[in-house]
């Protein structure tokens, strides 16, 4: 029996138009996909489509017998730059059968190999152009365009480019880009539209003459200059049919010599491109490429064949991101019944979408992530068939497959020979580029040559261009010892920690450079002190760190003075100071010596004051080396700073507003909760549970505090000046207002060491006793619980004459916050909602009020309004299974709900369109009925049947249950089942509350139905974590 195939509701007359985003058509895609599941129609105008997705429909279509090559009306228009070249032809036009037998040999096995010099020689110019610009940034996509063109070009027609002895592109590129992206736009107007689009339609014209004209032109030229070289240029002039004896015409040799130049370099530089990004996204896959071709002393054609591991990075790089994201099909035989029951006609357009095929959960385990070891020791080999495509299919393949093969294993292979690779921006998460082929926008690196050359480590350290002439005097740094610190932050906190150390170092004689771990790879010196700062990340590294633990756990020799300090929050027991210690301890079994013990920092405690206890026992030792007496002036809180930009966290872009709403007022019981819509910068998009993070500015209300405090009125203006590095914006005048809302966190807990030095500086004795005993056995319930900061303190005691400068010199850099996004990209790819307490109650102190920093930052933004935010992505199991038919078990309080409105937002979305949804229940903790976050949404889904909702509410009469937890035991049979049904768990919500509950009564349940101790329960609960149970938690 037929069945329907899902289709989008049609608009009339244009049909499923609006579904299609015309710059991010691939996007859409993938959308209707994850709705509607591995088969859906489009119609656009009178055109009907069939876009299939799973690898047993797509091994059916792939039946050439049933099935031929579709020239879609993407190509159709492509035809006026391409004809009928071998891409764009019809199968039963004579000319591509006669060329496909013409050319054929071109790319054989020994035609392949002889190209080798001449793609040696454009790799050589690649290599040349990177040493030459070591430690800048490099536009990746921009440089391998280069490598690409000139490289087809070359070994094809034995033209050159010359793309890397120029700083703009060829204009073939800008010609080619404009043709591919008109092109497709043209396929989603009216013919009159294309027509009246005058402006348009001529650039569109004027540029296939061009590149016509080119094409032309390299012809003409060797006609008049003939050479006996068998490259393909060569074999298309003089080439015959052996059959016939026919040969190409001039016009169809212009078509052909367009369609190799095209899709000769663009697929190609967008596969390397992708395989730079994914190996520095998977360190540990970076060093198995590394150390695979370092077994060769030098890349020789022969070397190639015997790279697998990199050979299995390709595939795996074109399984994920494949370059001609789909290929079309249509019937041969009429009408024709698909598997599952679906029914196309000879009329159908039937689409392969390859980003489907090659995630089907039927095929490939974890499918979203980037594993090359899945096409190893015959994994590849023993895939289903027609599950891996990105090379088309049959007769319709990409003739080019070999060329393109022998070119990325050579590209691949030289550039890891030669260099160490880092992101500029390590924060940096994929963005698709579309044309008719897939790139990745806005990736930039920077690359250093693996021979050691010096210590070079260009970051953030810059003297300033102006620095007055006292400093000059002070400071003489060619007499200083050399040092270096190396920082691993995701929001900012250890490289704040970093240029602290190094803005001190020269009282203590020492000139430091300041970099981040991952630059340091393979030039560790060992002439001078390697301090290292660095936090974990949910128990992994932070991301300008990855490579640097991926290089460690190779087990190089490292012998070098060293001494680390690591951040972390003590809430997280499994992983605190997790990768700290691993480094710590791995480059003492590498050779290196402990200068001091690792320091540890909390953030849960005297975060700071650990820091500046550790700084202190480090210059202690290191000034064994230099005698006992400073280097320079001891005033330490005098203030002269230098070297200029804000932190941003790596945070450059700006999303919009688009709405702030209250959810729940303030009350007696909670604080006030609202929901935040914005819009993502241009470019990005996100998955479902992932972050948004934030850099916010301070409320004006405790700025105002400081300044009234320091007699400063709001529009004073200041000059920092400095010799060292500094998170402030020097040597030009600036606002006090916005240094103290824009660049210092203000609301800091004062730390053990500041108070010390602030009671030093108070006049009278009483308050300098109380000050000095708050840094006692007292600091952490009248500092910590309290969270009393500098500023209370002056307040408090108001003997303490603090300066300005000083002050500003004992605060840390304003730092990212990251909040969970509550929505799903089915509901919208360029928009994001998140969902926050506003923090503003009484000071603990008993001074004024206590605002939090971020949260009172956004419920003041107004629709419209700019914010600097930026998507991260979350731990790697914390999204929704690929799988729709997985059950998932959500547990929450509070705000904790954000993420999962998300993943409740996805499913429901995906159950109203027809997909098969697996259980989606939801556990929901909060203080009150009318503390029920998105309850309206929640009831309509639960009617709809897509999800199922248990709540319960701490302040009402509940029969002995009161929270989360409690309704998770009295479950615990269901709770049982599900999981052995394949269900996976999620939770989310405070740390110390929820994160510690739900896991003990997870423990108890599983030490019940398994009889067994906690012990053991735990254990159990630890293995399962690893891939069934996410938690992510907040404090």
């Amino acid at each position: 029996m037929s069945k329907l195939i899902p289709q989008p509701q049609p608009t009339f007359l244009i049909g499923n138009l609006k579904e299609i985003d015309s710059t991010h058509g691939l996007e859409s895609l993938k959308r209707l996909h994850k709705l509607y599941g591995d088969i859906y129609r489009l119609t656009f105008f009178n055109k009907s489509f069939v876009v299939v997705c799973s690898q047993e429909i797509v091994n059916f279509v792939c039946d050439e017998t049933k099935f031929d090559k579709n020239v879609s009306q993407a190509l159709e228009e492509l035809r006026a730059a391409a004809g009928d070249g071998l891409f764009t032809a019809h199968t039963s036009e004579p000319n591509w059968k006669l060329a496909h037998k013409i050319l054929m040999p071109a790319f054989g096995p020994q035609a392949i190999r002889d190209m080798f010099p001449a793609m040696m020689d454009i790799c050589t110019q690649l290599i040349l152009r990177w040493e030459r610009f070591a430690g800048e940034e490099i536009d990746v996509c921009d440089n391998l365009t280069r490598l690409t063109l000139d490289t087809i070009a070359l070994c094809s027609f034995n033209y050159r480019f010359n793309s890397f002895y120029h700083n703009t592109m060829h204009r073939f590129v800008d010609a080619m880009i404009n043709v591919l992206i008109e092109s497709g736009k043209r396929v989603g107007r009216f013919s009159l539209q294309n027509t009246l689009m005058m402006t348009t339609a001529r650039r569109y014209k004027n540029d296939v003459e061009y590149l016509h004209n080119l094409c032309d032109e390299i012809v003409q030229e060797r006609r008049k200059n003939p050479n006996d070289v068998n490259d393909l240029l060569n074999r298309m002039i003089n080439g015959k049919d052996p059959e016939t004896g026919y040969q190409l015409s001039d016009e169809n040799i212009r078509y052909q010599m367009f369609t190799f130049l095209v899709a000769g370099h663009e697929t190609t530089s967008g596969l390397l491109s992708f395989t730079l990004y994914y190996l520095l996204k998977n360190p540990h896959a970076l060093q198995k490429a590394q150390a695979e071709v370092d077994l060769y002393n030098e890349i020789t054609v022969d070397t190639l064949s015997k790279l697998k591991y990199i050979d299995a990075v390709l595939k795996e790089t074109l399984r994920l991101q494949p370059t001609a994201p789909g290929f079309s099909l249509e019937s041969k035989i009429g009408d024709i019944m698909l598997p599952g029951g679906y029914i196309v006609d000879k009329a159908d357009m039937i689409l392969v979408l390859l980003s489907g095929l090659h995630r089907d959960p039927k095929v490939w385990d974890q499918p979203e992530e980037f594993i090359p070891e899945r096409m190893l020791n015959g994994g590849f080999e023993k895939l289903p068939p027609n599950s891996w495509k990105p090379f088309g299919n049959g007769q319709r393949a990409c003739i080019g497959r070999p060329f393109a093969w022998q070119e990325s294993l050579l590209a691949i292979a030289l550039i890891l020979k030669h260099f160490n690779i880092e992101f500029v921006d390590p924060s940096y998460d994929l963005r698709v580029k579309e044309t008719l082929t897939i790139k990745p926008d806005g990736f930039k690196i920077r690359v250093r040559p693996r021979q050691q050359i010096g210590f070079l480590l260009n970051t953030n350290v810059k003297l300033s261009e102006k620095i007055p002439e006292k400093t000059k005097e002070q400071i003489d740094r060619e007499h200083l010892r050399p040092m270096c610190i190396l920082f691993g932050s995701n929001s900012g906190s250890c490289q704040s920690f970093a240029d602290t150390l190094a803005s001190e170092a020269p009282l203590y004689g020492y000139n430091a450079t300041v970099a981040n771990l991952d630059s340091s790879i393979g030039c560790l010196p060992n002439d001078r002190p390697i301090i290292i700062i660095t936090a974990s990340y949910e128990g992994k590294p932070c991301d300008n760190a990855k490579q640097f633990v991926a290089y460690l756990e190779s087990k190089p020799k490292i012998e070098i003075n060293y001494a680390v300090f690591g951040a972390g929050h003590h809430d997280w027991v499994d992983t605190y100071q997790k990768i700290p210690t691993y480094i710590d301890q791995m480059i003492e079994k590498m050779g290196g010596t402990r200068i001091i013990e690792r320091g540890a920092g909390d953030a849960a405690g005297d975060f700071f004051g650990a820091f500046e206890s550790w700084k202190e026992n480090l210059f202690r030792a290191l000034r064994k080396d230099t005698g006992d007496e400073n280097v320079f002036s001891n005033e330490k809180l005098s203030i002269e700073i230098v070297n200029s930009s804000r932190h941003l966290g790596q945070i450059t872009d700006f999303g919009i507003v688009l709405q702030n709403k209250i959810l729940v007022e303030a009350n007696e019981i909670g604080p006030m909760k609202r929901h935040l819509e914005v819009q993502l910068p241009k470019g990005q998009t996100y998955r479902t549970g992932d972050y948004l993070s934030v850099l916010p500015t301070n409320p004006i209300e405790i700025v105002s505090r400081v300044l009234k405090q320091f007699h400063l009125s709001g529009d004073t203006h200041i000059k920092i000046n400095s010799s060292t590095n500094t998170f402030f914006p020097t040597n030009y005048p600036v606002s006090a207002f916005d240094i103290l809302s824009g660049y210092v966190e203000l609301a800091q807990p004062i730390s053990k060491k500041q108070i010390e030095i602030l009671s030093g500086l108070c006049k009278n004795e009483t308050e300098q006793i109380s000050l000095t005993n708050l840094a006692g056995d007292e600091y952490e319930k009248e500092i910590l619980d309290k969270r009393i900061n500098i500023l209370d303190i002056l307040e408090l005691y108001p003997s303490c004459k603090l300066s300005f400068a000083q002050y500003l010199r004992m605060l840390p850099s304003l730092r990212v916050r990251q909040y969970s996004i509550s929505s799903s990209p089915l509901w919208n790819s360029e928009v994001v909602t998140i969902t926050l307490d506003i923090l503003n109650r009484p000071s603990l102190s008993g001074v004024g009020q206590y605002y939090g920093v971020a949260s009172n930052y956004l419920a003041n933004l107004k629709e419209g309004d700019h914010i600097s935010c930026s998507v991260r992505a979350s731990n790697v199991k914390f999204h929704p299974p690929e799988d729709t038919t997985i059950p998932i078990v959500m547990i929450a309080a509070g705000t904790g709900i954000a993420p999962f409105r998300g993943f409740i937002q996805e499913r429901a979305a995906q159950f109203v369109c027809g997909r098969d949804i697996g259980r989606t229940i939801l556990y929901y903790g909060c203080r009150a009925n009318e503390d029920f976050l998105y309850s309206d949404e929640l009831d309509k889904w639960s009617k709809f049947g897509a999800i199922e909702v248990k709540s319960i509410f701490s302040r009402e009469k509940n029969d002995d249950k009161k929270y989360v937890q409690d309704l998770l035991w009295e479950d615990r049979n269901e709770i049982a089942k599900l999981y052995s049904n394949g269900a996976r768990f999620y939770t989310c919500g405070s740390a110390n509350k929820l994160g510690t509950s739900v896991k003990t009564c997870f423990v108890k349940i599983i030490a019940e139905i398994k009889q067994c101790n906690e012990v053991e329960a735990g254990k159990i609960l630890e293995e399962t974590s690893l891939d069934r149970y996410s938690v992510d938690v907040f404090t």
